[in-house]
């Protein structure tokens, strides 16, 4: 078959197909293709494997502050110590997502002197802020019912928390804080427990 050129026009074959015989167009083929791919399976992961969510208040500071934006894995139901979780819970009949770090696993005693607690006998193995206030009242050593977490924040004067809700099922567990996003100038990863 015989070919056909227009000036200034692209090269096209009797039967009106455009002719790709360009270097650049093979070139944006080749590329364009694999990132689209690869932009698609990461949103896809991102949305399957990942949430967001904010920061509202001063209870985890330092580790976590006023407004961060925090990337969560989803779908986490095996906790260890020292973990921090957003979990979902109740306001007056609303659901509030709260960040709080785990202090003690199902099956653990639990005993509370204020804003000092003991687990398994032993003082807890991570640090928190705040005055540790003896007056608060004493939560007797209780074991830490199976499906349940107890969390508390890191600043605890400034917590409201399984002290005063009782350990948190399972289920209201939303995912693992496992980076801070947001503000740039914060980003980080934020550790897994201590187990």
């Amino acid at each position: 078959m015989s070919e056909i050129r227009l000036i200034g026009s692209p090269s096209v074959h009797e039967d009106g197909d455009p002719v790709r015989a360009g270097r650049g167009d093979r070139l944006a083929r080749n590329l364009l293709v694999p990132l689209l791919i690869v932009l698609v399976a990461v949103i896809a992961v991102f949305y399957v494997f990942f949430d967001v969510s904010k920061v509202d208040g001063a209870s985890m500071f330092p580790t976590l502050h006023d407004g961060d934006r925090l990337l969560l894995t989803k779908g986490y139901r095996n906790p260890r110590h020292g973990d921090v979780l957003v979990l979902v819970t109740q306001d007056m009949g609303v659901p509030l997502e709260i960040v709080k770090r785990v202090v003690a696993l199902p099956g653990d005693t639990v005993e509370v002197f204020g804003d000092a607690v003991m687990v398994n006998g032993k003082p807890e193995a991570f640090a928190h802020t705040g005055v540790i206030k003896f007056e608060a009242p004493h939560i007797v050593a209780f074991k830490v019912p199976a499906g349940s977490v107890y969390v508390m924040g890191d600043n605890r004067p400034e917590s409201y928390d399984s002290r005063f809700t009782g350990p948190m099922a399972l289920t209201s567990v939303h995912g693992r804080v496992a980076a801070i996003i947001a503000p740039i100038g914060r980003m980080r990863v934020v550790p897994s427990g201590i187990d």
